[in-house]
């Protein structure tokens, strides 16, 4: 689960997801790479993203235990990492990835940030991008339902693609169906990406994820190059 942006609401979106699986009868679980911004208490960080999936999804065990790295300042992953260590590396991410998944049946990733979020410096540097690519699951592209969504989706989908890391489909969220702009959002984004567009409404505490098309190529519509004056 991967956002056009911060604060689109991939983590609501992921303790949706995790609850409605489970809900199936699915024992699915959750995993979540860098999380800055951790709440301190009695001494020791809280991820407060995980503990929020966790108690929606009814996770077992410490929230802390789904998350690789955890800092407390809420900046960038790749700021918090260098303001108080240690450095973010691949390798770790993927052990603790592999460790929670021998846990579930089904495991649902939530990315920090968007696809571009820097989780480490130097060269080359580590990008949520490359962590996603390493892990290998499908990607589920969150985005606002209002202004501004129609660009944030389809960039976001067109790098996506560029990468060769494979889209199943987009996500509204905090979506309003008597709101035109929502609704023609919908329509623009799928027209423009090829690709399905669910939606979230506002405040929903259950949600029944639509069934997924199998994967296929798309390509993203965009204008056609013009002659330069």
């Amino acid at each position: 689960v991967t956002g056009t942006g911060t604060d689109v609401g991939k983590t609501y979106v992921s303790g949706l997801l995790v609850k409605a699986l489970r809900a199936r009868g699915i024992n699915a679980g959750y995993f979540k790479p860098a999380l800055s911004g951790a709440e301190r208490e009695g001494g020791r960080l809280v991820p407060g993203d995980a503990r929020w999936v966790c108690r929606t999804a009814g996770l077992p065990g410490d929230p802390a235990d789904y998350v690789a790295y955890l800092y407390e300042q809420a900046v960038s992953p790749h700021l918090a990492a260098r303001l108080e260590g240690p450095p973010i590396e691949l390798a770790a991410i993927l052990e603790r990835q592999r460790a929670v998944g021998e846990r579930f049946a089904y495991l649902v990733a939530e990315g920090c940030g968007g696809l571009f979020c820097p989780l480490r410096e130097g060269e080359p540097p580590l990008l949520l991008a490359d962590v996603a690519a390493a892990i290998g699951f499908d990607l589920l592209l969150v985005a606002p339902s209002g202004l501004g969504a129609i660009h944030a989706a389809v960039v976001t989908a067109a790098y996506a693609e560029r990468l060769g890391l494979p889209v199943r489909g987009i996500l509204l969220n905090r979506f309003d169906e008597e709101n035109i702009i929502h609704r023609d959002n919908r329509e623009q984004i799928a027209r423009f990406t090829g690709l399905p567009v669910a939606a979230v409404p506002e405040g929903a505490v259950e949600w029944d994820p639509p069934a997924c098309p199998e994967r296929g190529k798309r390509q993203i519509r965009t204008t056609k190059k013009r002659k330069r004056l």
